[in-house]
Formats: C-alpha cells, structure tokens, sequence
C-alpha cells in the first residue's frame, strides 16, 4: 500500500494539457476512496448518475467523492414577468465591490476573462436578457491555491466546454469570510443568441465536480488525515452535516431508530463520529438515546439544523455591527415578519442576508437601546439611508393579508452631526411634536438624550428657543425657519454656478428636468431644471428612477402630486 509520503511534490498550478484533465483526477479517485474508507467514511460511488428529470446544457458530468472539497451554489434570476421581481444586476454588483470585501481589506474588484471587468457594461449588456446565472464557488482550500482568480477562469473555461458555448461572465472574489469565495455571474444568452438553458442536474451538481477537479489537480487529493480530520470536524457542526445525512440514512424503518450499537465490522471510527454526533444534537433538543446505543432523532432535522446555522450567521452579523461596544446578548434581536411597534434607529449595518438569492438585511441600532436584525427581499427593499443615518421600520400588511416590513427613510445625518445642523433636523422635531418618540436610558437611546440636551443648547444660543421654568421652549414655527434657511443657503450657493432660481407656492406647477437629488438636514430634495431656472421641491421615491427625465406636477402643502412624462437624457 502506497505511503502519504511516496510521491515528490510540484510546486506551482497544473494546466489543463490537453482536456483530459477528469480522466487524470479519476486515476487517483479510487486511492482517495481507499483512504475515506480507512478514516470510516463509508464506501464512495465513483461512477456516473443522470438526473431522471434534466434538461438543459450540461448533462454528463461524472461525479466523484473524496476530492478537494468544493461547495458551489447556484441560482437562475429572471429579468421580468409576473412571477419575478426585476433582478437589480447593477445593485448586486454594486454590493459585491463594496469596501472590505476584497483581499488584504481592499473593495472587492470585478474580473473577467481578460483581467479587470467593467461592471457597469456587463449590467447593460445583461438588461434585454430573460435572465442571468448567479453562482458562489467556495473551495475548503481556497487559501492554498496560488491563483483564486485563475482558478476561476479555468472553472468557466470547462463550463464553455461542457455546455458548448462561449459564456459572457464577470466574477468577483471575496476575501473577508473564513473561507476566500468566489461570486460568478453568467449571462443567460449563449453565443448563438438563443437563451442560456442549463441542466438542472449540472447546476445543482456538475459543476461542483468540475470545481473538484480543479482544485483537486492543483493541490492533489486529500490525505486520509484530512479526509479524517474533516469527518471529525462535522461532529461539533453547528450546521446540517454529512454525518447528520448518514444518520438519516441509517433509521431503521420499522423502529424510526438509529443503531448505533457495535456490530462488528470495522467502522469504530464510523460510529464514534456518528455517537459523537447524536451527543451534540442532543444538547439542541434534537435527538434522544432511546436505549443504549440507539437515537431517535427529530423528523425535521434537517430543516432545524440549517434554521441553527441561520440564526448563527445572524448573531455573528450582530456581534460584528457593534462597533466594539460591549452588549448585553439579551439586547440583540432577530425580528421577525411582523413588529408588535415601529422600531426607530440608526442604520448600523446593511448587507446581503443570501447573497445568492439577493436578500437583504439591516441592523438597526434602536432607541429602545436594542439592537435589532431586518430582512429584506432584496436591497432595494432595505432603503438606501447611510450608515449612521436614521430610519423606522414597521409592519405593512398588503391587500391579500400578508404581512412585511416596510423601513422609512428618517435622516442621513447622523444624530452627532444633527447636534450642529443648520436645517431642520430629527432632533428638532423631535423637540417639537406633541409625543416624541420613546427612549430608553440605555445604549442608542442614550445618545439620543444625550444628542437632544446638546440641540437645545445650540438652538438657545441661535435664538430659536429658550428654557423656562426647565423646560426648553422652541421658537415658534421652528422647523420651517430651520429649512427655509438652509434651503435658501443652498439654493444660493446653485445661484452662484449661473442658474436662476424659480420659486412657486401650493398649488403652482413644477415641470422640467429631474437632475440631481440633494440629501440636506430638512430632508431630501429633486433638483428640477426646466432650462431657465431651477426648484428645488421635497424628493419621494417615485422620482427614483426618473432622473435625467421630465417630470411635471403640482405643489400641495404636503410636497408635490407627481405626473410623468416622456424621457430626455441628460445634456441632449
């Protein structure tokens, strides 16, 4: 029998020389089976499967275990129709750049074929499609391969070969989780124009064993210490493992028992993982030893372990939205679909919750001294207020009766930069409304009370309040000589760069361009241009997606009753 030691090792990547790299790794697979067995993990099925129900590209794919372990994850976006959302493909790539995510702390960088990808032109390019493929490749060696990014191009140049086209793709690789990963993004259009069909068999399995293969070529098989140690790892899970499928698969039908007893055969190390196992599931509630040496274990195991694993991912998201402060675990909470009350705070933290499915989530720092975890059904759901701005989040039930959560944009200052702000701010009405809103005397709420003591300060300095009898008196109509005069600041410093300024009253029309928004303490404003002049009016999200085109409406008391019009770019 061949030793660990009894090769010489090659440094440096292996190339695909001459495409017959899976019959090179199907040499070794079945030394890499022998040493599985020997680590107690049960016979490897080496041969080929074909899904009974596969359409598509990419059929074939021989599948192997005990390679380089590879997790790949894979999922189709559909561009329209009426059982799917738009795909926001340029939000997701937005995200994925986002700062820290790349090596050594650097935003995440996009790539393609050729080197360094424009992001924006493959968004474009994917606009007419029916729909696009997201994967996330994970290698468990990520970190020992000398090139990630190589390694992926290789990936989709036998993606090419297996599906028989050339694919349009961009990728970017994430460096900030335990394990380096890799975000692969394929358009749904092969080279002959037609749309992208790939085989469900090849999504949910043939390309993780070309991932495999690839990784498995570079690094070479894993010994039978790490094929052991890897085993040994899962017993402590605090997720849906392999040995929790052998479990599965090992109830007996008659009992609903699992035995665990000793039987003779040579799988001591089998079963010492698989008691280890049924142990750790038993201090979640979710086995039970029956009798010596056989377990009962819950019917949904599977469906609670990942529940587990989600929860965990969630409380680590939490841990890391702190900032370094120090919390009380009882303070943190994971919300729900619905809010017994509206949750106001500061934006902490926001993120893909499944970066796959693109679910978002927001942590919100509440003035209830909480901290509280969202989630969303994509980003745009989860609003675009900075972090350190201010937001409230609520329960919405629709026409049919479901229930969702809604978050309402409040501030883009933070409540340290409210303290000084020369518009009309949070804090300010805050300080005027007849029931403000609740604080606790703790964590954020703190700060709030702390934040509003400093605003009273500064407005009695400016003359818009005074304290009598202890207790602070705002100057009347204060919240419109706060934004009347930033507003006119602003408005004077646009005057300056040519334009003229256009003033209007309830019940005036405002027509013209959507050319900017502008994020100021009183709130949010549309710059609207009619080619003479300009006004500034309060900004709603209706005008999201109309900038650079006409818009038209009337001024009421509350903002302005938007209609739409035909587009016009910017500077045509």
């Amino acid at each position: 029998m061949r030793r660990d030691d009894d090769f010489e090792p090659k440094v440096g990547r292996i190339r695909d020389r001459g495409g017959n790299a899976a019959s090179k790794v199907r040499s070794f697979a079945s030394e890499v089976a022998a040493a599985a067995r020997k680590a107690g993990l049960g016979s490897m099925d080496l041969g080929p499967r074909r899904s009974v129900r596969s359409f598509g590209r990419g059929r074939s794919i021989p599948r192997s275990q005990g390679q380089r372990q590879v997790v790949v994850k894979g999922r189709v976006i559909r561009h329209r129709g009426q059982r799917f959302r738009a795909a926001g493909l340029g939000a997701h790539l937005y995200y994925l750049r986002r700062g820290g995510a790349g090596r050594d702390g650097r935003a995440g960088e996009a790539f393609d074929r050729d080197g360094v990808a424009d992001h924006d032109s493959f968004a474009k390019r994917a606009e007419p499609d029916r729909h696009h493929f997201r994967f996330i490749v994970s290698p468990e060696d990520a970190a020992q391969l000398t090139d990630l990014r190589a390694t992926t191009r290789d990936l989709v140049a036998q993606m090419e070969k297996d599906l028989g086209t050339r694919l349009d793709w961009i990728a970017v690789d994430h460096w900030n989780t335990d394990n380096p990963h890799v975000h692969l993004l394929v358009r749904g259009v092969a080279d002959d124009g037609r749309d992208l069909v790939i085989d469900r068999d090849y999504m949910a399995h043939g390309l993780r064993e070309r991932a495999k293969q690839l990784v498995t070529q570079e690094l070479g098989p894993r010994s039978a210490l790490e094929i052991a140690a890897a085993a040994d790892r899962e017993v402590e899970a605090e997720r849906w493992t392999g040995l929790d499928r052998r479990l599965r698969d090992r109830i007996e039908p008659s009992s609903g028992h699992v035995d665990l007893r000793p039987s003779g055969r040579n799988d001591t190390e089998e079963r010492r993982r698989l008691i280890g196992r049924a142990q750790v599931l038993q201090r979640y509630g979710l086995a039970e030893e029956v009798s010596s040496g056989r377990w009962r274990v819950a019917k949904d195991l599977e469906a609670r372990l990942r529940e587990i694993a989600l929860r965990g991912d969630i409380i680590k998201t939490l841990h890391q939205a702190q900032g370094g402060i120090d919390r009380d675990p009882a303070s943190m909470v994971i919300e729900g679909e619905t809010l017994e009350a509206p949750v106001t705070g500061r934006v902490a933290d926001r993120g893909l919750h499944d970066e796959l499915n693109g679910q978002a989530y927001v942590i919100v720092d509440g003035v209830d001294g909480r901290l509280h975890h969202f989630r969303f059904r994509d980003l745009a759901a989860s609003g675009d207020t900075p972090v350190g701005g201010l937001v409230e989040v609520r329960s919405t039930v629709d026409a049919d009766g479901v229930s969702s959560l809604s978050l309402l944009h409040r501030s883009d200052l933070s409540i340290t930069a409210q303290v000084s702000a020369k518009g009309a701010t949070w804090l300010d009405r805050q300080l005027v409304v007849a029931e403000p809103t609740a604080l606790a005397q703790h964590g954020f709420g703190a700060e709030v009370h702390d934040a509003l003591d400093r605003r009273r300060d500064y407005l009695g300095s400016a003359g818009l309040g005074e304290t009598r009898d202890g207790k602070f008196q705002p100057a009347r109509k204060l919240i419109a000589k706060l934004r009347d005069y930033e507003l006119d600041q602003v408005k004077a410093k646009l005057a300056a760069s040519g334009k003229a300024v256009v003033t209007g009253g309830e019940g005036d029309q405002v027509s013209g361009l959507y050319a900017r928004r502008l994020d100021l303490a009183s709130g949010r404003f549309a710059m609207i241009d009619d080619g003479l002049g300009f006004q500034l009016v309060p900004w709603t999200r209706s005008l999201e997606s109309r900038l650079g085109q006409e818009v038209s409406g009337t001024i009421t008391n509350s903002g302005v009753d938007w209609s739409f019009g035909k587009k016009r770019g910017l500077g045509l």
